[in-house]
């Protein structure tokens, strides 16, 4: 676990410009993990989690589909993406191209949040207020839906994979004024 805590009222949007230098300045694999996070909203684990098998690319609708498989069986997330979203042309989609079966990212959780801290460090020294974790790119994601989109909160709660209804009073606070910014991409 990175050695800094940030209280959850204090979660802020991450917008694709704040992601962009922890994307191109990182390994190939950190940089498709970080964008896949922002783009779909899943948590790490999951998103480690995914194999070959689990990403569906369908040319015909230009539309990328990511299946999560619940560790009990069944299937829990389904977020999808567009070829036209920020990061999918040139970076995730030639990335689960050349992929064999198999797992999609062979670092595990601890070394990507090590090395997501050494690229906060470097780029934000010891200001932590500035640092991006990976909940923080999931909540930008969540946000997003709540706000942009217009989302209900079923919906959001599918596309998240909660199951809870402690989550429905969770997100409505999202819908409003209690993230600071607005994620617009």
């Amino acid at each position: 676990m990175p050695n800094y805590y940030i209280p959850k009222e204090h979660f802020k949007i991450v917008k694709s410009k704040e992601i962009e230098p922890y994307i191109y300045n990182s390994d190939k694999e950190t940089g498709v993990l970080v964008a896949l996070i922002w783009l779909t909203g899943l948590r790490i684990g999951d998103t480690l989690r995914l194999e070959k098998s689990n990403i569906h690319i369908n040319e015909n609708l230009r539309d990328v589909v990511v299946t999560i498989k619940a560790s009990k069986g069944g299937t829990y997330a389904n977020p999808s993406f567009s070829f036209d979203d920020r990061f999918v042309p040139n970076l995730i989609l030639p990335h689960f191209r050349l992929l064999d079966e198999g797992k999609v990212f062979t670092k595990g959780k601890r070394r990507f949040q090590q090395i997501l801290l050494k690229l906060n460090k470097k780029f934000h020294g010891n200001e932590t207020s500035r640092y991006i974790t990976f909940h923080y790119l999931r909540h930008s994601r969540i946000t997003h839906l709540a706000r942009n989109l217009h989302a209900f909160p079923e919906e959001i709660k599918a596309w998240t994979g909660h199951r809870t209804s402690q989550f429905e009073e969770y997100i409505a606070p999202r819908k409003v004024e209690r993230f600071k910014g607005r994620l617009d991409e």
